[in-house]
């Protein structure tokens, strides 16, 4: 566990000294530093890792049309194995590769990345570079398409949604999502609508059983998936109360509370709930990122808003660390981390 509270707490005093420095550019890098030699420095860490290394072992010798991911991640797979002979190398390259997109994406989506030291650092990086290696390839990637996107190019966005699509297809949620709330016209919402319709028809059916393994896994009930939320409540709610116009209109971060609260009565009974969740945070995410930086506002001049935030990472770094130092019995979507050199003492 050492490796993960020094990481946080490098995390929470770099957010700490960036506010008083204003520097949060610097803050941002010498946070993600410590965590991204973490990320290229685990052993067999994850409980998705052994299933990946597996994967690519199957495409490396059965070849592309043996593998159950999407064209464009089995693709990426089929020319890093050409390059590394160990299935398990290519695992960390993913995921270093993803950390490295993802860290670019926050600085050019923020002139001062609060949000990401706030919301994606502590709560979906470490997860997203180790556990859950596509969804976070794809997150990334939909992530830069929204910097391209805040400085209004809608074709750049487009094609990161394409590329994070053959990747997984879930991420078209995200994309399609951002998109409608950041347009919010009707022709929007109708094109968004259209687009899905699109999905359905070329995906209908690996998606149908995708939703027939989740509707099997029953929820965990209890407070599972209430960090999320409560992040949500406190940046929404800390939103609605601020004095400067962080958004141009309120009715898409209420749309993204909404969702997120549907999401997490849906956990209860289905471990899909879980998975919604976490693309709601990161929509909220990207929505206000993207908004500040079409604006003038700067996050960290208000008190109420900067305390809502802090108290963000203190939520999610909090659940993260608890994630990782936890036993747990049974199903869970979170198993605790261990190292390589843990595993063996």
């Amino acid at each position: 566990m050492t490796p993960y509270y020094v990481c946080y707490a490098i995390l929470i005093l770099s957010v700490a000294a960036g506010l008083l420095l204003d520097k949060l550019r610097i803050a941002t890098i010498l946070a993600f530093i410590p965590m991204f030699v973490l990320i290229a420095g685990r052993g067999m860490v994850g409980t998705d890792s052994a299933v990946y290394v597996q994967s690519f072992d199957i495409i490396r010798y059965q070849g592309i049309l043996a593998s159950s991911f999407e064209p464009g991640f089995t693709l990426l797979i089929e020319v890093l194995n050409w390059f590394f002979r160990d299935s398990f190398d290519v695992l960390i390259v993913l995921g270093s590769t993803t950390a490295l997109i993802m860290l670019c994406a926050g600085l050019l989506l923020e002139r001062s990345p609060l949000l990401f030291l706030t919301i994606v650092m502590p709560f979906f990086l470490i997860d997203m570079t180790i556990n859950g290696l596509r969804y976070g390839l794809a997150f990334a990637i939909i992530a830069l398409g929204a910097a391209a996107f805040a400085r209004g190019s809608l074709r750049a966005f487009v094609l990161c949604g394409i590329i994070a699509a053959s990747i997984q297809v879930s991420s078209v949620l995200l994309a399609v999502g951002l998109w409608a709330l950041f347009e919010a016209r009707i022709k929007t919402f109708i094109g968004a609508a259209l687009g899905m319709v699109v999905v359905l028809v070329v995906f209908g059916s690996y998606l149908g059983d995708k939703v027939s393994q989740n509707t099997e896994l029953v929820g965990l009930g209890g407070l599972s998936g209430i960090i999320p939320l409560l992040a949500t409540v406190v940046v929404v709610v800390a939103i609605r109360y601020s004095d400067r116009p962080i958004v141009a209109s309120r009715f898409p971060v209420f749309a993204i509370l909404g969702m997120q609260l549907a999401s997490f009565g849906l956990a209860r009974f289905y471990y899909a709930g879980l998975r919604f969740q976490t693309l709601f945070l990161f929509l909220l995410y990207l929505f206000v990122a993207m908004s500040v930086r079409r604006s003038t506002v700067q996050l960290c001049g208000e008190r109420l808003l900067t305390g809502s935030l802090l108290a963000t990472l203190i939520l999610c770094s909090v659940s993260r660390l608890t994630n990782f130092r936890d036993d747990t019995n049974g199903f869970s979507p979170f198993n605790p981390f261990y190292f390589q050199r843990e595993l063996k003492g």
